[in-house]
């Protein structure tokens, strides 16, 4: 069968349980052993999550997340809780909205994401305003100036056109294309067409604000303000460097 990860030998399995199918590759197991492992692991992804597992934080982004909300300081009435708890549970908040589902609540998403429900490292940074709007975004020290998820949904060429950044390959890359050609709803079959300008420079605009595109270190993309006063660091930024270059100002 053709995958994502090209061409596989394996099974296909279908379940009543939400999270329970998917392809098996066997890779000389026995079938039997590969269900029940994989049946395994959907289990612990389907589980209920018991409050004893649940940090004041977790409560408080829970609580947000199944509300609507996000940002923890919109909940009615919250209660005050410490500078680090509250970070923590700005992240918590932030990964779960990522990982939404239609249908699921943010226990069903914490099930999944096993990560979420470890304790918080002391002292450590888990989000930063995000330098356009000062929403809260995760911290990336590498990219200091990554904008928040709403921000990089808004993402244009110069002439004002939606774009949206991909990997290029599993080898690395970055390609962008114009958002209004990813999901066609006429079913004409029409390609998706590559913004060839921001895939050479990486350079994009977020309400008209210069910014930049880039490949993420260990895969993924981000999108970084642009700062007409460098990044702080003593040498002009980056970004506006490269539009002076393109657009020759």
């Amino acid at each position: 069968m053709q995958t994502l990860r090209g061409e596989m030998d394996g099974y296909v399995l279908v379940t009543t349980t939400g999270y329970g199918s998917g392809v098996l590759s066997v890779d000389g197991s026995t079938i039997d052993t590969v269900i029940a492992e994989h049946l395994a692991r959907a289990d612990h992804a389907n589980r209920q999550i018991p409050d004893s597992e649940l940090s004041v934080a977790h409560r408080v982004a829970l609580d947000a997340y199944d509300a609507g909300l996000t940002r923890i300081d919109e909940i009615p009435g919250r209660a005050a809780i410490d500078t680090e708890t509250a970070d923590y549970a700005e992240f918590v908040l932030l990964v779960l909205w990522r990982n939404r589902n239609q249908e699921d609540s943010g226990r069903k998403i914490l099930a999944r994401n096993d990560f979420l429900l470890q304790s918080p490292i002391p002292g450590r940074r888990y989000t930063q305003p995000c330098p356009h709007c000062e929403r809260p975004t995760i911290y990336q020290e590498r990219y200091p100036r990554a904008v928040c998820d709403p921000c990089r949904d808004r993402t244009t060429d110069r002439a004002g056109r939606r774009v949206t950044g991909f990997n290029a390959s599993f080898s690395g890359g970055m390609i962008a294309y114009y958002t209004d050609t990813l999901e066609r709803s006429d079913n004409s079959g029409s390609q998706q067409e590559e913004c060839v300008e921001v895939s050479r420079t990486g350079v994009c605009f977020i309400d008209a604000h210069p910014a930049t595109m880039q490949e993420v270190r260990l895969g993924g993309i981000v999108v970084q303000i642009a700062s007409a006063h460098g990044d702080g660091s003593g040498q002009p930024n980056g970004a506006v460097s490269r539009l002076r270059r393109v657009f020759r100002w």
